[in-house]
């Protein structure tokens, strides 16, 4: 009888071994967690990337469509002036603005450089994108189309 009180003082553990168990435990989650959190900021990140390379794409076919005038009384088919934007929010991504800067080349007269600037929030740190696209210097098909109409209208008259 002796024998089988002896064998159940020595099952289980102490509290020594509970301790440093526990401390092993402890030390693999909080690295399991820093990763994790790592992680999380580092996909925002992409997706913020990922959102303002898509964003060089629909503000450049919007300034075609919606950002060239032609100047009143402009005889010449390159007196098209391009329209500034500044601090223009994406929707969908709070926080987030872009602006575009067309800058005219005296080398290349039939193309706009358009310099775009993406800007959002990062860890309470701003960060800048920069973008350049090439744009062509002439107003959009259904503009040229009505003012083809207007012209020959206007010779037949």
């Amino acid at each position: 009888m002796a024998e089988v009180g002896a064998r159940r003082a020595e099952a289980g553990f102490t509290l020594v071994e509970m301790m440093a168990a526990l401390a092993i435990l402890l030390v693999g989650v909080t690295a399991l967690l820093a990763t994790l959190g790592s992680s999380i900021q580092q996909r925002r990140t992409t997706d913020a990337r990922l959102e303002a390379a898509a964003l060089c794409d629909h503000a450049v076919h919007w300034l075609q469509q919606h950002g060239l005038q032609r100047d009143a009384g402009a005889g010449d088919e390159f007196d098209i002036n391009p329209v500034p934007l500044s601090g223009q929010a994406v929707p969908g991504f709070p926080g987030m603005t872009w602006s575009a800067v067309p800058v005219l080349d005296a080398e290349r007269p039939d193309v706009f450089l358009v310099r775009l600037q993406v800007q959002w929030l990062e860890q309470g740190e701003t960060v800048t994108e920069e973008f350049l696209r090439v744009l062509p210097r002439q107003l959009p098909l259904a503009a040229r189309v009505a003012a083809f109409r207007d012209n020959a209208g206007d010779q037949t008259r």
